[in-house]
């Protein structure tokens, strides 16, 4: 039989247990950098928008400055500030563009893509996110930033669930987001934490373009399918023995009776192949074709909103590594690094053929990425579109999903040339070498690069 003392002694032990449960949630709280800015808030501004490109993490969004008391006149400048914890030198601040029409502010956190915060340099732990508004008279003004993202009818947009490359020693992390508590507001906070990949999410993806029954360019017996697929599991294995995780969209054993041109868009074509990986960087070879066989050179096509740093040092690295040279042809952002998007006429032929299949061609601009392996593997990022209805093609699952590929449109030399045809055949190897040390270069330049990373990254830990 339990004795009044045996229960009295339970009691106080529950008591006791739950006393030490609620105040690790107190002080889980105080501890918190979301939390830790509550005394500080100003108000909120709201993210309608919020995407990672890459490595880069993109938020859009405004601010309503009536309540602030605040004016366009009053404002110098606009900063992401980032915490890590409550001090001081937890801080990190970055410029971000904004604009004001009336009331309302509407902000960017970094102008390019391939910009701003890159997930990869930030410190494992939990890192709060704000707006800081600088005036001319040199006062701040502090913003949780909330989310405004979706409708009622669909609810706010997916959270990123992101994971990085491996870098040095330390293999790969697991970045999330979500809205905290911070006051009596909301704001975006970033968790890290050391994990592996999941099976089914990869760090590269290498494109070979064509296949099947698509045999892209031909040069006497020589197609350009062939040619690039040969060149693609030499740099799919060159970049595995680096250390990457790389999905390989077709390895030969497609049909040879099935159009490839028409399939990217399956359950299983290159595009929800690419997109579903959750990879961060894609590279997508192709081959140049022109009637003027002294016409030769490397064309790297990078998506019209992004820099020109990735598809920089693919180039750079063909060139110095290859008898390849870069091409003349006009358009270049840099040697060798070009955009295509969508010209007016471009526009008019596709809604043409759009009016002649009978359904309404999507709404693109001039500033519209033009190829699909561009547009479409950058996911919401980079504008992808293609929902199923043109019947020549099936739709992209991941249209609107919030992490995006950074891809290259890789034209590694032209096949009518001579002189890059004899290295595009004999020199694969230098080629795949290339390529990987161009990702490694690329990589290593993301947690070089001042401003939102954490500089001393790689001394604070050993992951």
């Amino acid at each position: 039989m339990e004795t009044m003392t045996s229960k009295r002694t339970k009691g106080a032990g529950a008591l006791v247990l739950l006393l030490c449960f609620l105040m690790s949630v107190l002080l889980s709280a105080c501890g918190s950098p979301a939390a830790g800015a509550a005394d500080e808030l100003d108000g909120t501004a709201t993210i309608t928008k919020y995407y990672t490109y890459g490595a880069f993490f993109r938020a859009e969004g405004t601010a309503d400055l009536s309540g602030l008391d605040l004016t366009a006149k009053d404002i110098d400048g606009a900063a992401l500030q980032l915490r890590t914890g409550n001090g001081e030198e937890d801080r990190i601040s970055f410029d971000v563009p904004f604009s004001v029409s009336g009331k309302k502010l509407s902000f960017r956190t970094a102008k390019h893509l391939d910009e701003g915060l890159c997930l990869d340099t930030l410190e494992t732990g939990d890192t709060a996110a704000f707006l800081e508004l600088t005036g001319k008279d040199g006062g701040t003004t502090l913003l949780a930033l909330t989310d405004g993202t979706g409708t009622e009818k669909t609810g706010p947009q997916d959270a990123i669930d992101y994971y990085t490359l491996p870098y040095g020693h330390h293999g790969h992390r697991n970045v999330t987001t979500s809205f905290e508590r911070a006051g009596t507001a909301e704001t975006l906070v970033f968790h890290t934490k050391r994990s592996r990949l999941p099976k089914d999410v990869y760090d590269i993806v290498v494109d070979p373009g064509h296949g099947g029954k698509d045999p892209g360019a031909q040069s006497g017996s020589y197609k350009e399918a062939d040619v690039v697929l040969d060149i693609g599991k030499k740099v799919a294995d060159d970049l595995e023995r680096a250390g990457y995780k790389v999905l390989l969209t077709r390895d030969g054993t497609e049909d040879p009776n099935v159009n490839m041109a028409y399939t990217e868009y399956d359950k299983d074509g290159r595009v929800n192949l690419t997109c579903g990986s959750r990879a961060k960087l894609a590279l997508s070879l192709h081959l140049n074709y022109n009637d003027h066989s002294s016409q030769n050179g490397v064309q790297i096509y990078r998506a019209n909103g992004a820099g020109d740093d990735f598809a920089k040092s693919i180039a750079d690295e063909l060139v110095a590594a290859t008898a390849l040279d870069y091409s003349t042809m006009a358009g270049r952002s840099v040697n060798g690094v070009y955009r295509r998007t969508f010209s007016n006429r471009d526009i008019r032929e596709a809604q043409s053929k759009a009016r002649q299949k009978g359904y309404t061609f999507y709404r693109v601009s001039t500033s519209t990425d033009y190829y699909f392996m561009i547009r479409e593997y950058g996911c919401l990022a980079t504008g992808a579109y293609v929902d199923g209805r043109n019947p020549d093609y099936g739709t992209n699952e991941y249209r609107t999903f919030p992490q995006g590929v950074e891809s290259c449109l890789c034209e590694l030399g032209f096949l009518s040339s001579e002189h890059d045809r004899q290295t595009l055949l004999n020199d694969q190897r230098s080629i795949a070498r290339a390529m990987t040390r161009a990702v490694d270069t690329y990589i290593a330049g993301l947690h070089e690069t001042p401003g939102p990373q954490t500089a001393d990254l790689l001394a604070k830990e050993t992951l």
